[in-house]
This record gives structure tokens, sequence and C-alpha cells, in this order.
């Protein structure tokens, strides 16, 4: 397990406190946590029986963890449909907040419609102009006086290390509540990587070992990248291609991360072209994360990079086509009307809402409740033999 804690405490990301003497003092005990070894801090997110319930990183998931996590997707997903009213009981006492400080749509409302599908009463703060934070309060005391409100927090940030910020603050308040990460900065999107793991394993039949795929576009500063690729990575025998120009390609620290854990990565900088067709598992598309850049000005996509309708030809059973949404240009528009099988993106975005009931569930420990629920519903409404 791989961490990078070289993070910048002082580049503005966090408001430590009002003087300096504050800001030092907070931040020297944030390093004294960051120096914890990989295993601690992963044993920070779990509870007491050893139950992940801090959702931050996909490097603290393992397959055992994923697989039982689909399959209550599942229960949930088909439950839902027969016992909605016994769903819609089972959380009804929780509150959560969603806390997003960057834009969102899909991961948004996925999640206030899941903490809904289960009964939860949830609110959101999306603009910190709004909240105390205008006000000079530090950005630990303002998670201190969520957690007294609610019952988990769901976060957005464009800083790469409140993950682990949130996590601390947790840890050292005397009520802390499970936190999960619904993105942060620029390589961290573990519940995206879950949905697309999901979407994935149904798509190939859970046959995801010695698969091959593509992630194209925007490899350097997708979120969604860097998370799923590690959730792969626990699979055998797995091969990457990271299709993007050179300027956009994946990073060097998580290309050698992905090779320690047995994958065989392929950098390709010269376009799409005859990728798809040698694709087993799934071609992933992206946009180009030009909200890093700062200057508010949308990149052109490279032509050379765009899905094609002849690339869906040569997309062969059982691979897919996927995007985390929202995309711009990189795919052809034509392919918005094709009924095909092999485009996941609808079905892709849909699974995240499920995905997100099942974590909620998962973290407050009524995964196994929805299990049962769907047996159940299972046994009614299954047809009389004749």
């Amino acid at each position: 397990m791989v961490f990078d804690h070289n993070f910048n405490l002082d580049d503005g990301s966090i408001n430590w406190g009002p003087t300096e003497s504050h800001r030092e003092y907070h931040r020297k005990m944030f390093q004294g946590f960051l120096a914890q070894t990989p295993q601690k801090l992963r044993q920070a997110c779990c509870d007491d029986e050893g139950r992940l319930v801090h959702i931050l990183q996909a490097e603290h998931f393992d397959l055992p963890f994923l697989e039982h996590i689909c399959e209550v997707t599942t229960a949930a997903r088909r439950s839902y449909k027969f016992a909605s009213a016994k769903m819609h009981e089972m959380l009804a006492r929780k509150k959560v907040l969603h806390l997003f400080a960057q834009p969102s749509s899909r991961t948004f409302e996925s999640f206030t419609v899941a903490s809904s599908n289960l009964g939860m009463t949830s609110r959101s703060l999306r603009d910190l102009r709004t909240s105390s934070s205008a006000k000079g309060e530090s950005d630990r005391d303002a998670l201190r006086t969520h957690s007294s409100y609610f019952d988990a927090i769901v976060f957005r940030s464009p800083c790469d290390y409140f993950d682990m910020f949130a996590l601390w603050v947790m840890s050292t308040s005397n009520r802390p509540i499970p936190i999960i990460n619904g993105g942060s900065g620029k390589a961290k999107h573990p519940t995206q990587a879950i949905l697309d793991y999901y979407t994935i394993r149904a798509s190939l039949e859970r046959q995801i070992d010695g698969k091959s795929f593509a992630f194209v576009g925007d490899c350097l500063r997708g979120r969604t990248v860097h998370s799923l690729a590690k959730v792969l990575a626990l699979h055998k025998d797995i091969e990457m291609y990271f299709v993007a120009p050179e300027e956009y390609q994946i990073d060097p620290q998580t290309e050698a991360y992905l090779k320690k854990k047995g994958v065989k990565v392929n950098k390709v900088t010269g376009g799409l072209e005859g990728i798809p067709e040698i694709i087993t598992g799934a071609v992933y598309m992206t946009r180009i994360q030009d909200e890093h850049d700062g200057d508010g000005e949308q990149k052109r996509y490279n032509p050379r990079f765009i899905f094609t309708e002849k690339m869906l030809d040569q997309l062969q059973d059982p691979a897919v086509l996927m995007h985390p949404l929202p995309k711009r240009e990189e795919i052809y528009p034509a392919i918005d009307y094709r009924s095909d099988r092999k485009i996941m993106i609808w079905r892709e975005m849909r699974n995240g809402m499920w995905t997100r009931t099942a974590l909620f569930a998962h973290i407050f420990g009524f995964d196994q409740e929805v299990l049962r629920s769907y047996h159940e519903a299972s046994k009614a409404y299954a047809p009389t033999p004749l």
C-alpha cells in the first residue's frame, strides 16, 4: 500500500486557523498523524470490528470488500422494486451532510437519492460563502461542527489531501462519524471506482482477471482514472493502456504503483486508433480536466483521441465503452443514438445511485439487512410452481 504524503500544507487549500501560531500548531499535529504507517492509517478508517467506515481512497479496498459491496448493490437495486417501504425504514433516523466545495451533478445527486432510498435525512452545503467559513472559521472547527449535527458526511474538495485531513479531524474528535470521499484533488474518487467496478464486473460476468483496459483522455488529472486503475490492479494479469497526449499521460507515481501490483502498463501518445480492437475489458473515456488549469478556458480535445463509431464496431464482446461523465467532444455524437449493449455509459451512471446506497448500508451496519430484504422479497414474489 502506497501513500503520498508529500503535501504542501501551506498551499491555501485548508484554513488552519486565524493566526500563524494557530496554523503552525495544527499543521504540526496533522503531520504527526500522517507519519503513521499506511496500515495504521487504514485501520483509522475502520470501526472496532474492522469494518471500513471511512470511504476515502481506492488503496483501502480489497477484493472481498468490493465483492461484498457489489452483492449488496444488486440486492438493493432488486429489492427496492418489491420492498421499497422496508428499505426506507432502515436508516430513517440517520442524517447525512453533502459537503461539496466543487461543482457536481451525478455524484451529488446519486448520493442524495441513495440516502433517500434508505430513509435518511439529507442536507447539503455547496456554497461555502453561506457558511461560517466566510467569517474565518477554520476547516477543522467546521468539520467538528458538522459532525455534531449529522451521522455521516459526504465531501468533495479540490484539495489533494482533504481526505486525510477529514480523517484526522474525526480521529481527534469525541464524536467521529463516517466520512465518504465524493472526489478530492486530482487523483481520488473512490466511490466512482466502486460504481465503475460494479459496471465492469457485471458486463464481464465477473471474469476480470486477464483482461485489458484502455484509459483515454486526461490520465494525469482524471481522479476517476487513478481510482479505477488501482481497483482493477487488485486482479491478476491485468493490462492497461493509458492513451493520452504526453502532457496528459499517467503520472510516474501511479504508474509505479500499478507495476508493483503486477499490471502491465502501456503508454500510448499517438492516438486511439487501433486500441479498441485489442481491448478485452473496457475503454474508459474521459474529458480534459481543464478546471485544474485555473484560466477558466475549455481546452479542445485532440481529434486523434476521439472515440468513433468505427471504434465501437471494432470493440469485441464482452468489452464495453464507459465514461464517468460529464462528456464533451471525446465521443463521436452519433454514438448517443446507437443502441448497443457495449455502450455502458448511462448504465454506469445509474449504477452510482445503487452502489452508494450499498455504501450507506455498509457503513451503518445495515448491509446484511439489505441482503435479507432481497432474499425475502425474492421468495415472496417468486413464481408459483405449476
